[in-house]
Parts: C-alpha cells; sequence; structure tokens
C-alpha cells in the first residue's frame, strides 16, 4: 500500500503522461505543455538554482533549450518514451534532467592555460560612452521582445519555441550562418514554407515593437 507521497508522485505521474500523450497529439496541448513545465523550470531554478544551471547559458536559455528539447521528444518517436521513465517520478521532469546533463556537456567551457608569471599586456581603457550605448541598445532590444512576445498568438508562439529550439541545436547553414528554417519545421512537423512564413511574421512584429521604443 502506497504511503501519502508515493501516491502524491504516482498521481503527478499519470496526470503528466496524460498531458504528454495530448500534446503528442495536439498543438494546443503541445503550448500547454510546454508552457507548464516553462514555468515549473522557472520556479526549479528559483529553489535550486545551482542544480539547473548551465555555464555559458543564462537561466531563460537554459528554459528554451530543455522545454524546446522536451517537445522534440514528445513529438518524436513515442517508443522511445520508455527509456525516460523514471520510476514514478513525471515524464517530463525525466526528459529535462536528461538533456541539462547533454546540454552542460555540449556548453562545457574548456580551460585556457595562462604563464601568470608573463607581464600582463596593456590593455586600452573601454571607451565608456560606446559601452553606455550598447547596454541602452540591448535593454531596448529586450524590452521589444518581451512586448512582441506578449502579443503573439498560440500558433507564432509555437514557431518562436521551434525556431529556438532548431537555433540551439546550431541548425544554421555553414555559409551563411542563416537558421535553417527546415529544421524548425520538422519540429512542429510542418513544411519549410510554413516556417518561413511563421519567420517573417515574428520578425515583423519584433520590428515594429523595435520601431515603436526608438
Amino acid at each position: 500500500m502506497p504511503n501519502r507521497a508515493e501516491s502524491r508522485n504516482l498521481d503527478s505521474y499519470a496526470a503528466d503522461a496524460r498531458e504528454r500523450d495530448a500534446a503528442a497529439r495536439s498543438d494546443a496541448a503541445l503550448v500547454s505543455y510546454q508552457q507548464k513545465w516553462q514555468r515549473r523550470l522557472l520556479r526549479l531554478q528559483r529553489s535550486y538554482p545551482a542544480r539547473w544551471r548551465v555555464p555559458g547559458l543564462s537561466d531563460e536559455e537554459v528554459r528554451d533549450a530543455l522545454t524546446l528539447r522536451l517537445i522534440e521528444v514528445v513529438r518524436g518517436d513515442r517508443a522511445l518514451y520508455e527509456q525516460y521513465d523514471s520510476g514514478g517520478g513525471e515524464w517530463g521532469l525525466a526528459v529535462m534532467r536528461r538533456h541539462l546533463s547533454e546540454l552542460r556537456r555540449s556548453f562545457r567551457l574548456s580551460a585556457t592555460p595562462t604563464d601568470f608569471s608573463a607581464e600582463p599586456a596593456r590593455e586600452r581603457d573601454p571607451d565608456q560612452e560606446q559601452q553606455l550605448m550598447d547596454l541602452e541598445s540591448e535593454a531596448c532590444r529586450g524590452l521589444a521582445a518581451e512586448r512582441a512576445q506578449s502579443q503573439l498568438s498560440r500558433p507564432q508562439r509555437r514557431w518562436l519555441a521551434a525556431l529556438k529550439l532548431a537555433a540551439n541545436c546550431g541548425a544554421f547553414f555553414e555559409a551563411s550562418q542563416q537558421l535553417n528554417l527546415s529544421a524548425a519545421a520538422r519540429v512542429l512537423q510542418k513544411n519549410r514554407s510554413s516556417a518561413q512564413r511563421a519567420y517573417r511574421e515574428l520578425q515583423a512584429q519584433f520590428s515594429r515593437e523595435l520601431e515603436r521604443l526608438k
């Protein structure tokens, strides 16, 4: 007879499995599932920052990378779901823990040996005016992105998530460093023309918000 804590874990596992299966079939359910885990990850990062940190990435980038990988697994081969079964814990959490380890390996910063006996090279003092301009420009872009995302429709949010996933996975054309839209389309099982149209819409939305702030 399971105790109260075990019963709660089993209930959580069953609820997450139902939501996962719905997300595999429905785009609307997929968005809800991703947003659920975005919120959950935000709470986990605040409560256990060291456990959910990846050197070289911001907390937001980690959340995007993990939830977008979760989408990829949900929409992938359902026969592979069992490899993430944690024996009673939530399936979605198990997926993200697995990919957190992979993310840390891929973003591990290599150490550079330093000869401390050598005299350090004298560097030019930074231009404070240019630094201030760069900070203002970065803040402006961040605010524009925040405003633009708050106005996106559900389909646009799905495409934004898929495009971020493709970017985080390095899906760029080597010659031009342009995002490979076909990779983003595969996440949502759509064609490239749909991805191109969605990309233009997102770009226009962001540009409008950026212009309003100038």
